[in-house]
C-alpha cells in the first residue's frame, strides 16, 4: 500500500510561510515599540536629572537666565515626552493590528493542520480495513486448500 499524501500539502505550507512572514514583521514592529518605550525612558530620565541640577541651583542660586535655561531644556524634554508617547501609541497600535492579523494566520494554519491529521488517521484506519480484508481472505484461502487436499 502506497504512503498516505495529503492532498492540500502545498495548501498548507504556502498558509505556513505567510503565519512565519506575518510572525517576522510582528516581531519588527514590536521592537520598534520596545526602542520607542526605551527612548521614552531615557528623555524622562534626561528630564530627571536636569530637575534634580535645577533643583540644586535653586538652592545655591544663580543668575535669572541659568534659571529660565532649566525651565527651558526641562519643558522641552516634557514635550518631546508627550510626542514620543504618541508616536508610541501609533507603534503599538500597529503592531496590535499585526499580531491580530498572525492569531488569524495561525488559525488558518490549524485549521489545514487538523483535516491533515484527521486525513491522515482515516488513511490509516482504511489501510488496517484492507490488512485486515487480506488477512481474512489469505486465511479463507488457506483453510479451502487444506479442505481441498484432505
Amino acid at each position: 500500500m502506497k504512503k498516505f499524501q495529503y492532498n492540500l500539502q502545498s495548501v498548507l505550507e504556502y498558509k505556513q510561510r505567510i503565519l512565519d512572514d506575518l510572525k517576522e514583521q510582528y516581531a519588527v514592529r514590536m521592537k520598534f515599540v520596545d526602542e520607542k518605550k526605551l527612548e521614552i525612558e531615557n528623555l524622562r530620565k534626561k528630564a530627571n536629572d536636569l530637575t534634580v541640577e535645577f533643583d540644586e541651583i535653586k538652592k545655591s542660586g544663580a543668575a535669572i537666565e541659568k534659571f529660565l535655561m532649566y525651565s527651558s531644556m526641562i519643558d522641552n524634554l516634557d514635550k518631546q515626552v508627550e510626542l514620543e508617547k504618541e508616536t508610541l501609541k501609533i507603534l503599538q497600535a500597529n503592531a496590535d493590528k499585526k499580531k491580530e492579523e498572525v492569531i488569524a494566520a495561525n488559525i488558518d494554519v490549524n485549521k489545514f493542520e487538523k483535516l491533515k491529521e484527521k486525513k491522515a488517521e482515516a488513511y490509516k484506519a482504511m489501510e488496517q480495513k484492507d490488512q485486515e480484508a487480506f488477512i481474512d481472505e489469505f486465511v479463507t484461502n488457506q483453510q479451502n486448500s487444506i479442505g481441498r487436499s484432505a
